[in-house]
């Protein structure tokens, strides 16, 4: 029995397509975009050219002498010469040309939608066509490799992939907590040992500012499952947060350690 033409279609996508995908080292996820900041960078510049001086000289003479014939084609002349020369000078003095080139670092927060995994993700925009740009609230296809992220989204009416450094990274996976066996029944009860997110959480909480704790208890208490940004200071400013105290781990640790 002869293949059929869809048999044959498919064998040749195997042996095409496979070595394509298989030298994919791209993680492709989707990312919902946070909190985002933009800062305008100047960077002056200028130069000077030096100044040049040009002269122009003009003359003229008159010749009062004598001539002797001294035979065989020679002659010789005995006399003075009077001449005026007159010379102009000009000058051009230093020029100094300045300007101005504007980058734009455009920084956000960004979460991969399949596991809660956050990034903290910046690129550079040089010039006015750049692709890189600011990002709005939504979800986007991402694909990740080592420390750079390339977002696809739409720019107008046109579909644009810009490409970003990661700045950080915060794992969103929860270790697993392991029961311990009793060897008597008894009344379950709340487990004190602490996780490492609520160590960590509770840790970073401890060294930030007055200012700060004041902003994680305010927010926590109202968002019990999203992260604070801190220092505030900086994400006020647009700089971008240096942390994101997750709320979940904080307020398990603030029950505990009380």
């Amino acid at each position: 029995m002869r293949p059929t033409t869809a048999l044959i279609v498919f064998s040749l996508c195997i042996a095409l397509c496979y070595p394509t995908a298989a030298n994919d080292k791209k993680k492709h996820l989707v990312v919902a975009a946070g909190k985002a900041a933009q800062q305008i960078n100047n960077h002056p510049w200028s130069y000077t050219t030096p100044g040049q001086a040009n002269t122009n000289c003009t003359g003229s003479g008159t010749v009062n002498g004598t001539a002797t014939d001294t035979g065989y084609g020679t002659t010789n002349i005995n006399g003075t010469v009077n001449t005026n020369t007159d010379c102009n000078t000009t000058y051009s003095p230093p020029r100094t040309t300045s300007g101005n080139r504007i980058t734009v670092d455009n920084a956000a927060w960004v979460t991969d939608v399949s596991n809660g995994d956050q990034y903290l993700i910046q690129c550079t925009a040089n010039w006015v066509a750049s692709k890189c740009s600011y990002l709005n609230d939504g979800n986007y296809n991402a694909d990740l490799e080592g420390n750079n992220m390339w977002i696809t989204g739409m720019k107008g009416m046109k579909e644009m992939t810009a490409k970003y450094h990661v700045l950080r990274f915060i794992l969103s996976g929860r270790p697993p907590v392991v029961a311990a066996v009793a060897t008597t029944a008894s009344p379950a009860q709340p487990s004190t040992a602490w996780t490492a997110d609520e160590t960590y959480a509770w840790q970073m909480y401890r060294s930030i500012s007055p200012e700060d704790k004041d902003y994680v208890q305010v927010f926590c208490a109202a968002n019990p499952k999203g992260a604070a940004l801190i220092p505030r200071s900086r994400v006020i400013a647009g700089q971008g947060a240096e942390h994101a105290l997750d709320c979940t781990s904080w307020i398990s640790a603030k029950s505990k350690s009380q």
